[in-house]
């Protein structure tokens, strides 16, 4: 057996699948392309495959991730080739790396996630630059956030690490993953613009995931 991960884009309006149903085209597109997926053991048997994190509905990404467990080794480019010859419009994988270095589920590798948050109106864009930095430089951000347990005042100045500004629009990286995590959609109702949001890496403690993956990886932050 050998695990692999695959990092996918999703654009278009395929962006507005739910997480349950992006994992159910996975399975079929697995199941058409007759790759040598594991299946559990029981009375339910179901593919081995697992994402980093949930895709927001509606949100656009260059950088999602999905493991999956084969039970024999694969060749990576022509998994890809295959994959992609039986996904819809609007979804393609763009990299796949087996995993080597760690037992680490991707979900308790994340630590950040980076986004491209692009500008609506590019006649304005010295308008949302400086609503943007008068917001986001301010020394607390306190704001209403629900999660599946509770609602409560959070400050979300403390979720965000980094950011700056591009031509038409700005990166910014925050925390993401089961120990610390800032929804993107709650930094959007926070900046009050016209912003459409992608996703553009997942990253574990030393970089993007997907490079840090074999021991030939990169240590990049």
């Amino acid at each position: 057996m050998a695990s692999y991960v695959m990092e996918f884009s999703v654009k278009g309006p395929i962006a507005f699948l739910s997480h349950l149903e992006l994992m159910k085209l996975f399975r079929q597109a697995f199941r058409r392309s007759l790759l040598p997926i594991s299946f559990s053991e029981g009375f339910n048997p179901h593919m081995k495959l697992s994402f980093a994190i949930a895709k927001g509905v509606g949100l656009l990404s260059n950088g999602e991730l999905l493991e999956i467990e084969t039970y024999e080794v694969i060749n990576e480019d022509e998994f890809k080739i295959k994959v992609n010859q039986v996904l819809p419009i609007g979804i393609v994988v763009n990299d796949i790396k087996e995993k080597t270095i760690s037992t680490k589920s991707l979900s308790s590798m994340l630590r950040k996630a980076e986004y491209y948050l692009e500008f609506s109106d590019d006649l304005n864009k010295d308008k949302y630059k400086s609503v943007i930095e008068e917001k986001l430089s301010k020394p607390e951000i306190l704001m209403e956030v629900k999660t599946k347990k509770s609602i409560g005042i959070k400050d979300i100045k403390e979720f965000i690490l980094n950011w700056r500004f591009l031509e038409k629009g700005l990166i910014i990286i925050v925390y993401a993953g089961s120990d610390k995590n800032l929804r993107i959609d709650n930094l959007l109702k926070y900046l009050e613009l016209d912003l459409k949001p992608i996703r553009m890496k997942l990253i574990g403690e030393n970089g993007p995931i997907i490079d840090n993956l074999t021991l030939g990886g990169k240590n990049e932050i």
